[in-house]
């Protein structure tokens, strides 16, 4: 019990004592709060943790990305972040509804850029 309180936050305690034909006995109710612990921050998938074939389907956007970025006269990062391109990889949209589910890609850019990245990807 001792090693219990030491590890938590102590707030009060009410305690009874019960009484039966067959047994008496005290019971304790411990009111307490666990410690606040600050959550490990979930790091972000990387190219690394992808698979060979999901690698390659990230080169193949990314080259994809380069020449839409090239003929818009534009950078890169405004077609699709790194992090964006991954997400495809892991969720495999099948069409643009399932593109707009992907953190970054709203109606506009899915619009903009769906077509291309479901033919980039069905021709994979």
């Amino acid at each position: 019990m001792n090693d219990f309180l030491q590890q938590v936050k102590f707030v009060k305690s009410t305690t009874h004592f019960v009484a039966s034909e067959e047994c008496q006995y005290w019971s304790v109710l411990l009111h307490y709060e666990t410690p606040n612990e600050i959550p490990e921050k979930k790091r972000p998938v990387q190219v690394a943790d992808l698979t060979p074939g999901g690698q390659y389907v990230f080169e193949c956007l990314k080259q994809w990305r380069t020449e839409k970025a090239e003929r818009l006269g534009i950078p890169k990062f405004m077609v699709c972040h790194n992090s964006e391109l991954i997400n495809i990889v892991l969720y495999h949209p099948k069409d643009i509804e399932g593109l707009k589910k992907i953190k970054g890609f709203g109606a506009k850019k899915a619009e903009k850029y769906g077509e291309d990245i479901i033919t980039v990807l069905n021709a994979i």
